[in-house]
């Protein structure tokens, strides 16, 4: 079973450069994936999102969290609008039983500037 914290949140502006992204505001956060199960869980899939719409969908990412083990993932944000804005992180994959997980990530606040 996976669980996801957020830390911070809410995340604070910070304007500072993120790769790949020429927008100026920007928010970086950390999730933390706990595996609280007893089988290993691998994530494919993961799916952003930023207002309710989805913003990127990455798969073959291959995380693989054991059982009672838990990995950090940094996490950035960039916008040209610098207000208040929601995002989620939503996470699928399987368990070393072959079930198929469909994990919905926590809502996240990024502060205005």
């Amino acid at each position: 079973m996976l669980q996801v914290t957020i830390s911070p949140n809410p995340v604070p502006w910070s304007g500072n450069q993120i790769p790949n992204c020429s927008l100026t505001n920007t928010w970086t956060y950390t999730q933390v994936l706990d595996n609280v199960g007893s089988a290993e869980l691998t994530l494919s899939d993961r799916t952003d999102y930023m207002d309710g719409a989805v913003l990127s969908q990455r798969s073959g990412l291959g995380i693989v969290i054991p059982a009672g083990s838990k990995t950090q993932l940094t996490t950035r944000f960039c916008s040209a609008n610098s207000g208040e804005h929601h995002t989620r992180t939503d996470f699928t994959g399987t368990d070393a039983k072959n079930n198929r997980i469909n994990f919905k990530g926590p809502e996240v606040t990024l502060s205005k500037k």
